[in-house]
C-alpha cells in the first residue's frame, strides 16, 4: 500500500480509500513475470504458496525503498510473513538474486549470488 508492505489480512478496506495498491498479480504476469518473481522462480523459492505472495510484495517493497539492503533488512522485511515450507534460504538468495537485477545487490551477503 503506497509502496509499503502491509498484511492484507488485518488491513481494513476502508483504510484504502485514495491508496495506491498494488498485489503481487500486480508484479509481473505469468508470461512475463517481474524481477522478484523471476527471482524466486529461479532460486524455486516457493513450495506451498501460502506464504509466498506476502514474501515476493515484502521483498518488492524492501528493494524498492532500497536496492542495496543488508542481509539484516532483508531478514527483518521478510520476518512478519509465515513459512513453515523450509525455503528460508532460497527465499533469502532470490532476494540477493532480484537487487542485484534490479541494479543493487546486497551490502554484506550471507552467500554470494551466481
Amino acid at each position: 500500500m503506497d509502496g509499503e508492505a502491509v498484511p492484507s489480512c488485518v488491513t481494513p478496506l476502508a483504510t484504502l480509500d485514495g491508496r495506491k495498491v498494488t498485489t503481487v498479480e500486480g508484479l509481473g504476469t505469468a508470461e512475463a513475470p517481474g524481477v522478484v518473481q523471476q527471482a524466486f522462480i529461479q532460486e524455486q523459492a516457493a513450495q506451498c504458496g501460502y506464504c509466498i505472495p506476502g514474501m515476493i510484495a515484502r521483498a518488492e517493497a524492501l528493494l524498492r525503498a532500497d536496492p542495496r539492503p543488508t542481509e539484516a533488512m532483508m531478514r527483518s522485511a521478510l520476518q512478519p510473513s509465515l513459512c513453515r515450507c523450509g525455503t528460508h534460504m532460497r527465499i533469502l538468495r532470490a532476494v540477493r538474486r532480484a537487487a542485484v537485477a534490479m541494479g543493487g545487490g546486497i551490502v554484506d551477503p550471507a552467500e554470494p549470488v551466481s
